[in-house]
């Protein structure tokens, strides 16, 4: 199709550039590259071109898309073509230059810029063959076809000529739209199921007369009548009416659109005559005979528009006064009937059977119609006045399409089927593998999406993998699942455990594993591993199994990972009873007759002990059972004896009475303090040996005395 000014007229900017921009490189312009700012830069294309006789030139290019470019225009190109720092400028203005425009470009852009209007743009275009877009051209067949049904809808409408001038003007298409708004806001019908099947006018004839009174020569006007309830006889009093007079006066005849006119006569020339003659003497006062009428003439008033109007399936009757602009509507819902024969075509359409079994609901102008035929479900969405199908859907039944699956795969079995909006995905296991179907819900018509290997097949290649990398074997497969329609998820089992496989049913590659051995297997490998060990307890948690051995002389805890890989000791200790024969031991060998008080697990094993003359700790190895370290103190028994025994034999103090004796076990030694008949005596004394480390001595009479025993009952607290 080639270009035109209706085509170029419909075209966008951003059309009329790729078609300049097509054009410019058909004349031998290179580099044609689309501004990106327009507006920053006040042009739409740069363009280059190397003249044979110009030599190498920049061009600028401005399209002008609405109205006529004036002077201003012109004036800011040519700011835009020196701020480009361009040699030419074209300016496209599709609506022409105005005459200032012209003279201005002639006289300071005479060579520097060139102008084409759209008949100059459409002649360059087709002389060098440049393409109307498909885009624009589907535009200009979508205008034509809207103009089309316009032209049908209104199609009852025809010119008709009256013999005598309409007073008020009147227009069929303005009638029309305010009806078919009217349908659309009432009744929320579609403007395009409305056509106008017959508009019928009534006009009322009336007369206008020129008079003037014999008693007042400047008492003159014209005067209206439409009837015997409603004279104007005088005009000139209200100015609107007077120029629709006016102009009525200088013509003949009128035409309009319509299907019919009606004319009503309410009154004859005669009755008119006599009407405005009495009515111009009453309010002037004078007799009849003074007014004397000039001329007569006959007009006509628009009344009403009366409508009959096809609305789909349906009619309607609308009505317009053309005084008060009030519009009415006749209309009534179709039978139910109808709307369920409406239906019923709908399906025959569709699916090729009578639809049964039909339900019918209405809500807010719409009729739900819903039934079934022999494999579909269908539903109908029907406007209750129109009759327009809003929306249809059919849905096969699950029962028809497993009949037609089982038709096509016999032995085949369903393992899926997911519905999926108008669409149903089934995987159906068969001899040879899994193939997926995909259904079209609302023809019913399917085909292979995808077929994917054999569970089987898969669980071989999975059985390979696993057994050659874990402690597990004999697996077999139980149980398998589709998973989105292409990857399957199978679970091999055995006496050692089980294998949750995810592989990808089309290439048959494993994506990913899950193996978990049995209590079972994690008994056996625990075993293996640890000969010679008895398991008192094993326990399975989510991620792992945990458990407890023990030998003759160790207890061991252990965690095995679920498939049996990581095989980890979290404990290892003696017994309590070795730990406690090892302290026990270790007591005869030092000659120390006391008791174990006390035996715990820290980091190692503490076990505490008591004696008659020896106390202490000792710190055993909890694994090895050396002793680590070993604290053994005399008992404060001991302590007081071996003091006592001291003062005895150095200060012959007999008569010696303990009063204090304090042990400080963590620095080792004890402070003890006697009274005696002469003196008070204060010592400290190794823990460990006994040896005495430090000793004083204070009268127990006398001032000093008392002084200085406060200072060692400081001294040895």
């Amino acid at each position: 199709m080639k270009w035109s000014l209706e085509i170029l007229q419909e075209a966008s900017r951003e059309i009329l550039v790729e078609a300049l921009i097509n054009l410019l490189d058909k004349m031998g312009f290179n580099n044609v590259e689309k501004i990106e700012n327009p507006k920053e830069w006040g042009v739409e294309i740069l363009a280059l071109r190397d003249d044979p006789i110009a030599g190498f030139e920049k061009y600028v290019v401005k399209i002008k898309h609405e109205a006529l470019a004036s002077s201003q225009d012109i004036e800011s190109f040519g700011e835009a073509i020196m701020r480009s720092k361009a040699d030419k400028g074209i300016f496209l203005a599709i609506h022409g230059f105005t005459k200032d425009a012209k003279l201005l470009v002639g006289k300071e852009y005479k060579g520097r810029m060139i102008t084409w209007d759209g008949e100059k743009f459409i002649e360059e275009l087709n002389a060098r063959e440049v393409p109307v877009s498909k885009e624009l051209l589907e535009k200009i067949e979508r205008k034509r076809e809207q103009e089309k049904l316009e032209e049908r809808r209104k199609g009852a409408l025809k010119v008709i000529k009256l013999d005598v001038p309409l007073l008020y003007p009147f227009s069929a298409d303005k009638i029309f739209d305010q009806i078919v708004s009217l349908l659309e806001r009432e009744y929320k019908i579609k403007k395009e199921d409305i056509f106008l099947k017959k508009l019928t006018l009534e006009v009322l004839a009336a007369y206008i007369f020129s008079w003037s009174s014999q008693m007042d020569e400047n008492m003159k006007d014209k005067a209206l009548v439409p009837s015997r309830d409603e004279i104007f006889p005088f005009v000139s009093k209200n100015g609107e009416l007077e120029k629709r007079l006016s102009k009525a006066l200088l013509e003949s005849g009128s035409a309009i659109k319509a299907s019919e006119v009606r004319v009503v006569e309410s009154l004859t020339p005669s009755e008119a005559v006599l009407l405005v003659k009495s009515k111009l003497a009453e309010d002037l006062k004078v007799s009849q005979s003074s007014i004397i009428l000039h001329s007569r003439k006959k007009v006509y008033i628009p009344q009403k528009a009366m409508l009959d109007l096809q609305v789909g399936a349906n009619f309607a009757k609308g009505r317009v006064d053309l005084k008060s602009k009030e519009a009415t509507l006749k209309i009534e819902p179709l039978p139910k009937e109808k709307l369920i024969e409406i239906a019923r075509e709908e399906c025959r359409n569709l699916l090729g059977e009578d639809l049964e079994d039909i339900s019918l609901n209405i809500k807010d102008n719409i009729a739900i119609i819903n039934g079934q035929v022999s494999r579909f479900l269908f539903g109908a969405a029907v406007h209750i006045y129109s009759g327009r199908v809003l929306k249809r859907k059919s849905k096969m039944r699950k029962e028809a399409i497993l009949s037609e699956v089982s038709d096509r795969y016999p032995g085949g079995k369903v393992i899926s089927f997911t519905e999926k909006e108008d669409k149903a995905i089934i995987d159906v296991l068969t001899p040879e593998g899994i193939v997926v179907l995909e259904f079209n819900l609302e023809n019913g018509e399917y085909n292979i999406k995808v077929e994917l290997l054999h569970p089987y097949n898969l669980a071989k290649t999975g059985k390979d993998l696993i057994e050659s990398n874990f402690d597990i074997k004999h697996l077999k497969l139980g149980d398998f699942k589709v998973i989105n329609h292409r990857n399957i998820e199978l679970l091999l089992e055995s006496e050692d455990g089980k294998v949750l496989l995810k592989a990808d049913g089309k290439s048959g590659d494993i994506m990913d594993y899950f193996v978990e051995i049995s209590p079972k297997k994690a008994r056996k490998i625990i075993l293996e591993k640890y000969s010679g060990w008895r398991i008192k307890k094993i326990e399975e948690l989510k991620d792992n199994y945990k458990a407890e051995l023990e030998n003759d002389r160790l207890l061991l805890r252990i965690s095995l990972s679920k498939d049996g890989k990581i095989l980890e000791e979290t404990d290892k200790h003696l017994k309590e009873e070795v730990a406690r024969e090892i302290a026990e031991k270790f007591l005869d060998g030092k000659g120390i007759s006391a008791e174990i008080k006390e035996i715990k697990l820290d980091a190692n094993w503490q076990v505490r002990f008591a004696g008659e003359e020896r106390v202490g700790e000792i710190l055993i190895e909890k694994i090895s059972g050396k002793v680590l370290k070993s604290e053994i103190f005399l008992t404060e028994t001991v302590i007081e004896e071996m003091y006592q025994k001291h003062v005895l034999e150095k200060f012959n103090d007999k008569n010696l009475k303990t009063e204090t004796i304090i042990v400080h076990k963590e620095k080792g030694y004890a402070t003890i303090k006697l009274s005696g008949d002469e003196a008070f005596y204060y010592a400290k004394l190794d823990l460990r040996t006994g040896k005495l480390l430090e000793e004083d001595t204070v009268p127990n009479k006398g001032l000093i005395a008392k002084i200085k025993k406060l200072q060692l009952d400081a001294k040895y607290k």
